[in-house]
Protein backbone atom coordinates (compact mmCIF):
# COMPACT_ATOMS: atom_id res chain seq x y z
CA UNK A 1 0.00 0.00 0.00
CA UNK A 2 1.28 3.73 -0.68
CA UNK A 3 1.88 5.87 1.59
CA UNK A 4 0.02 8.23 -0.28
CA UNK A 5 -2.52 7.44 -3.16
CA UNK A 6 -3.99 9.89 -5.01
CA UNK A 7 -6.21 7.27 -7.28
CA UNK A 8 -8.42 7.46 -4.12
CA UNK A 9 -11.00 9.10 -3.50
CA UNK A 10 -10.76 11.93 -1.60
CA UNK A 11 -12.12 12.32 1.92
CA UNK A 12 -10.95 14.08 4.94
CA UNK A 13 -10.83 12.17 8.10
CA UNK A 14 -11.54 13.63 11.19
CA UNK A 15 -10.30 11.53 14.84
CA UNK A 16 -10.02 12.84 18.36
CA UNK A 17 -8.01 11.89 21.64
CA UNK A 18 -10.26 12.88 24.74
CA UNK A 19 -7.51 12.69 27.30
CA UNK A 20 -3.58 13.07 26.19
CA UNK A 21 -2.45 12.08 30.14
CA UNK A 22 -3.01 8.70 28.72
CA UNK A 23 -0.56 8.07 26.40
CA UNK A 24 1.81 4.87 25.67
CA UNK A 25 5.84 6.79 25.41
CA UNK A 26 7.97 5.29 22.39
CA UNK A 27 11.38 6.82 22.12
CA UNK A 28 12.86 7.30 18.69
CA UNK A 29 15.48 4.97 17.01
CA UNK A 30 18.88 5.41 17.28
CA UNK A 31 20.35 8.46 15.12
CA UNK A 32 17.15 10.56 15.93
CA UNK A 33 16.60 13.50 18.31
CA UNK A 34 13.50 15.96 18.24
CA UNK A 35 14.00 19.44 18.30
CA UNK A 36 11.24 22.86 18.32
CA UNK A 37 11.33 25.23 15.98
CA UNK A 38 13.15 28.73 15.65
CA UNK A 39 12.85 31.41 12.95
CA UNK A 40 13.45 30.05 9.93
CA UNK A 41 12.91 26.55 10.17
CA UNK A 42 9.89 27.17 7.44
CA UNK A 43 12.09 26.01 4.72
CA UNK A 44 12.89 22.73 6.47
CA UNK A 45 9.08 22.63 7.38
CA UNK A 46 8.06 23.03 3.40
CA UNK A 47 11.29 20.49 2.29
CA UNK A 48 10.07 17.80 4.73
CA UNK A 49 6.38 18.16 2.89
CA UNK A 50 7.49 18.34 -0.14
CA UNK A 51 9.91 15.14 0.08
CA UNK A 52 6.99 13.13 1.94
CA UNK A 53 3.89 13.99 -0.94
CA UNK A 54 1.76 15.45 1.65
CA UNK A 55 2.32 19.02 -0.51
CA UNK A 56 3.04 18.81 -4.57
CA UNK A 57 4.04 22.64 -5.36
CA UNK A 58 6.95 24.60 -3.32
CA UNK A 59 5.06 27.46 -3.66
CA UNK A 60 1.84 26.23 -2.22
CA UNK A 61 3.67 24.74 0.85
CA UNK A 62 4.87 28.64 1.71
CA UNK A 63 1.10 29.54 1.18
CA UNK A 64 -0.13 26.47 3.25
CA UNK A 65 2.41 27.46 6.36
CA UNK A 66 1.17 31.01 6.60
CA UNK A 67 -2.31 29.87 6.34
CA UNK A 68 -2.57 27.73 9.13
CA UNK A 69 0.50 28.85 11.23
CA UNK A 70 0.07 32.51 11.14
CA UNK A 71 -2.18 33.23 13.34
CA UNK A 72 -0.05 31.86 16.66
CA UNK A 73 3.41 31.97 14.33
CA UNK A 74 4.85 33.66 17.41
CA UNK A 75 4.00 30.26 19.54
CA UNK A 76 5.46 27.54 16.79
CA UNK A 77 8.67 27.58 18.95
CA UNK A 78 6.67 25.83 21.67
CA UNK A 79 4.28 23.96 19.06
CA UNK A 80 5.99 22.69 15.93
CA UNK A 81 8.71 20.17 16.36
CA UNK A 82 10.77 17.93 14.44
CA UNK A 83 12.66 14.86 14.22
CA UNK A 84 16.36 15.16 13.47
CA UNK A 85 18.59 13.62 12.07
CA UNK A 86 21.95 13.12 13.92
CA UNK A 87 24.34 12.25 11.60
CA UNK A 88 22.94 15.00 8.86
CA UNK A 89 21.87 17.42 11.42
CA UNK A 90 18.87 17.45 8.67
CA UNK A 91 15.10 17.99 9.93
CA UNK A 92 13.39 14.90 8.51
CA UNK A 93 10.13 14.84 9.72
CA UNK A 94 7.52 17.42 11.06
CA UNK A 95 4.50 17.69 13.07
CA UNK A 96 2.93 20.92 14.70
CA UNK A 97 -0.17 21.10 17.72
CA UNK A 98 -2.11 24.08 16.19
CA UNK A 99 -3.93 26.49 17.97
CA UNK A 100 -7.30 26.88 16.72
CA UNK A 101 -9.11 30.61 17.11
CA UNK A 102 -12.28 28.91 16.86
CA UNK A 103 -13.13 25.47 18.58
CA UNK A 104 -13.18 22.68 15.92
CA UNK A 105 -16.04 20.15 17.91
CA UNK A 106 -15.17 21.50 21.08
CA UNK A 107 -11.73 20.96 20.72
CA UNK A 108 -8.99 24.24 20.77
CA UNK A 109 -6.25 22.54 19.25
CA UNK A 110 -5.53 20.43 16.07
CA UNK A 111 -2.69 18.16 15.34
CA UNK A 112 -1.83 19.29 11.41
CA UNK A 113 1.02 18.60 8.78
CA UNK A 114 2.74 14.92 10.03
CA UNK A 115 4.97 14.66 7.80
CA UNK A 116 8.29 12.15 6.79
CA UNK A 117 10.40 12.97 4.10
CA UNK A 118 10.43 9.47 2.02
CA UNK A 119 13.76 8.87 2.06
CA UNK A 120 13.42 8.35 6.06
CA UNK A 121 9.94 6.44 5.99
CA UNK A 122 9.92 2.77 7.66
CA UNK A 123 12.49 3.28 9.97
CA UNK A 124 10.31 3.36 13.14
CA UNK A 125 10.09 7.14 13.73
CA UNK A 126 6.44 7.25 13.39
CA UNK A 127 4.80 5.97 16.34
CA UNK A 128 7.48 7.54 18.50
CA UNK A 129 6.40 10.68 16.76
CA UNK A 130 2.70 9.86 17.16
CA UNK A 131 3.30 9.58 20.98
CA UNK A 132 5.63 12.59 21.03
CA UNK A 133 2.87 14.84 19.40
CA UNK A 134 -0.23 13.43 22.05
CA UNK A 135 2.93 14.09 25.08
CA UNK A 136 3.34 18.06 23.73
CA UNK A 137 -0.08 18.27 23.63
CA UNK A 138 -1.01 17.23 27.46
CA UNK A 139 2.24 19.50 27.87
CA UNK A 140 0.38 22.49 26.58
CA UNK A 141 -2.68 22.16 28.67
CA UNK A 142 -5.11 20.59 25.42
CA UNK A 143 -6.56 17.25 27.38
CA UNK A 144 -8.07 16.10 23.90
CA UNK A 145 -7.05 16.90 20.36
CA UNK A 146 -8.62 16.72 17.37
CA UNK A 147 -6.83 15.50 14.21
CA UNK A 148 -7.53 16.08 10.46
CA UNK A 149 -6.23 13.41 7.96
CA UNK A 150 -7.62 11.72 4.46
CA UNK A 151 -8.45 8.72 2.51
CA UNK A 152 -5.13 9.13 0.79
CA UNK A 153 -2.69 8.76 3.29
CA UNK A 154 -4.26 5.15 4.92
CA UNK A 155 -1.19 4.12 6.50
CA UNK A 156 -1.12 7.24 8.38
CA UNK A 157 -5.02 7.04 9.20
CA UNK A 158 -4.72 3.61 10.37
CA UNK A 159 -1.98 4.09 12.29
CA UNK A 160 -3.58 6.58 14.20
CA UNK A 161 -6.49 4.40 14.94
CA UNK A 162 -3.88 1.81 16.40
CA UNK A 163 -2.68 4.00 18.90
CA UNK A 164 -5.48 5.85 20.63
CA UNK A 165 -7.82 8.31 17.52
CA UNK A 166 -11.18 7.34 17.27
CA UNK A 167 -13.06 8.47 14.28
CA UNK A 168 -15.15 11.67 14.54
CA UNK A 169 -16.49 12.78 11.31
CA UNK A 170 -18.64 9.42 11.06
CA UNK A 171 -21.71 10.96 9.45
CA UNK A 172 -19.34 11.44 6.24
CA UNK A 173 -19.57 8.01 5.78
CA UNK A 174 -17.93 7.33 2.33
CA UNK A 175 -14.52 8.10 3.52
CA UNK A 176 -14.81 5.77 6.69
CA UNK A 177 -15.95 3.15 3.94
CA UNK A 178 -12.68 3.91 1.92
CA UNK A 179 -10.39 3.02 5.02
CA UNK A 180 -12.47 0.18 6.33
CA UNK A 181 -11.71 -1.53 2.51
CA UNK A 182 -8.44 -0.43 2.92
CA UNK A 183 -7.27 -1.26 6.34
CA UNK A 184 -10.30 -3.49 7.67
CA UNK A 185 -9.18 -1.98 11.19
CA UNK A 186 -11.45 -3.06 14.49
CA UNK A 187 -12.37 0.53 15.07
CA UNK A 188 -14.31 0.42 11.37
CA UNK A 189 -16.71 -1.91 12.43
CA UNK A 190 -19.73 -0.11 11.98
CA UNK A 191 -18.68 0.84 8.65
CA UNK A 192 -19.36 -1.27 5.46
CA UNK A 193 -16.43 -1.49 2.85
CA UNK A 194 -16.29 0.87 -0.09
CA UNK A 195 -17.22 -0.70 -3.50
CA UNK A 196 -14.65 -0.11 -6.75
CA UNK A 197 -17.11 2.76 -7.65
CA UNK A 198 -16.73 4.72 -4.18
CA UNK A 199 -12.95 3.88 -3.87
CA UNK A 200 -11.37 5.18 -7.03
CA UNK A 201 -10.97 8.69 -8.62
CA UNK A 202 -10.93 7.48 -12.53
CA UNK A 203 -9.73 11.18 -13.48
CA UNK A 204 -6.51 10.93 -11.24
CA UNK A 205 -6.03 7.18 -12.50
CA UNK A 206 -6.47 8.64 -16.16
CA UNK A 207 -3.95 11.54 -14.51
CA UNK A 208 -1.73 9.57 -13.08
CA UNK A 209 -0.94 6.82 -15.83
CA UNK A 210 0.09 9.85 -18.26
CA UNK A 211 2.42 11.07 -15.13
CA UNK A 212 4.37 7.64 -15.58
CA UNK A 213 5.37 8.30 -19.08
CA UNK A 214 7.14 11.97 -18.25
CA UNK A 215 8.38 10.58 -14.72
CA UNK A 216 8.74 6.89 -14.33
CA UNK A 217 6.24 4.89 -12.48
CA UNK A 218 6.54 5.69 -8.24
CA UNK A 219 8.90 8.49 -8.96
CA UNK A 220 6.88 11.60 -8.33
CA UNK A 221 3.77 12.97 -6.03
CA UNK A 222 1.06 14.60 -7.87
CA UNK A 223 -2.03 16.39 -6.47
CA UNK A 224 -4.89 17.85 -8.68
CA UNK A 225 -6.85 20.68 -8.05
CA UNK A 226 -9.94 21.32 -9.82
CA UNK A 227 -12.31 23.36 -7.44
CA UNK A 228 -13.15 27.05 -8.95
CA UNK A 229 -12.49 26.32 -12.64
CA UNK A 230 -9.25 25.04 -11.87
CA UNK A 231 -7.77 22.32 -13.83
CA UNK A 232 -4.16 22.28 -11.86
CA UNK A 233 -1.74 19.14 -11.64
CA UNK A 234 0.73 19.99 -9.07
CA UNK A 235 3.82 17.40 -9.15
CA UNK A 236 7.03 17.24 -7.01
CA UNK A 237 9.44 15.25 -8.41
CA UNK A 238 12.92 14.64 -7.41
CA UNK A 239 13.29 18.10 -5.66
CA UNK A 240 11.63 19.80 -8.71
CA UNK A 241 8.08 20.78 -8.66
CA UNK A 242 6.28 21.40 -11.50
CA UNK A 243 2.93 22.52 -12.62
CA UNK A 244 0.28 21.60 -15.35
CA UNK A 245 -3.05 21.61 -16.99
CA UNK A 246 -5.44 19.14 -17.60
CA UNK A 247 -8.20 18.87 -20.39
CA UNK A 248 -10.43 15.79 -20.51
CA UNK A 249 -10.46 14.54 -24.00
CA UNK A 250 -13.08 11.85 -24.94
CA UNK A 251 -12.38 9.57 -21.85
CA UNK A 252 -8.29 10.76 -21.99
CA UNK A 253 -6.45 12.99 -20.09
CA UNK A 254 -3.85 16.00 -22.00
CA UNK A 255 -1.41 17.51 -19.74
CA UNK A 256 0.10 21.49 -20.87
CA UNK A 257 2.95 22.14 -18.43
CA UNK A 258 2.76 25.84 -17.04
Amino acid sequence: MKTIDNTINYYELLMYYDDTSKNNVYELPKGYHYEFYKDGDEDDWVDINLSSGLITSKRKAYEYFYLFFNSFINKLNERCIFIVDDSTKEKIGTVTISLLDNEEYGYGASVDWFAIKKEHQGKKLSKPFISKFISLANKLGHDKIILHTQTTTPLSAKLYLDLGFIPLNKDDELGWKILKRLTNHNKLVDFDMASDEEMYDQRNIRIEEELNKIYGIDNFYFSVWYKDGLHNVYVYSNGISDEYEYFEENNRIRLVKC
